[in-house]
């Protein structure tokens, strides 16, 4: 049966003006996060294989959003910004590198090792809580031996670097500084632990 001139042109209308909705949609701007390349004092690598694990984190991380904290006690997010990945499993994947980067163990996958490092992400945000803006990453560290799940050792990290601004193109790289202090500070931690 054939459309009525008015049925059809009110549905090409919908059509346009849906069409003109998702042209006007911005897709998000992505960020990524980098692996550091360089490493003072690099020792002789540990004769053991490491197993990453994915970092566990509070419900406000486990995302692919970048968090600013506006106050002490209240969590939001940059608007149409995001990482390249979630969170926890970007962390995960740029720890890999670095330890590869740094030759500091054997060898180093997401799945097999003789030895887990199992981190908790307990900060990674942008705090605007004092008024000026700051990148602040916290990961705590375990060490543990794969077979007995003993564990070895235990160690926190952290960072707070100031950033330029709070727009997001400083805010991400002020975190990349802080997310570089720490991994380099994790890897010199793990390679020292002659287990």
């Amino acid at each position: 049966m054939p459309r009525s001139a008015p049925a059809l042109a009110a549905g090409l209308l919908c059509l346009g003006l849906v069409g003109c909705a998702l042209a006007s949609t911005r897709p998000p701007t992505t960020y990524d996060l980098v692996a550091p390349r360089s490493f003072a004092g690099t020792k002789k690598p540990a004769a053991w294989q490491l197993v990453v694990y994915e970092p566990t984190a509070v419900h406000a991380l486990e995302t692919d959003r970048l968090m600013v904290r506006p106050t002490a006690d209240q969590v939001s997010y940059y608007k149409g910004i995001v990482w390249s990945d979630r969170l926890p499993r970007l962390v995960q994947a740029r720890m890999i590198e670095t330890f590869q980067n740094s030759g500091a163990v054997k060898a180093v996958s997401a799945s097999n090792g003789q030895y887990a490092l199992a981190t908790e992400l307990r900060s990674f945000q942008i705090d605007v809580s004092s008024g000026r803006a700051a990148a602040e990453v916290e990961i705590f560290a375990r060490l543990i031996n794969a077979s007995s799940g003993k564990v070895v050792a235990t160690k926190g990290f952290s960072a707070r670097v100031p950033a330029t601004t709070d727009s997001p193109g400083d805010a991400v790289a002020a975190l990349n500084q802080a997310f570089t202090e720490v991994l380099q500070d994790t890897t010199a931690w793990v390679a020292s632990r002659r287990v």
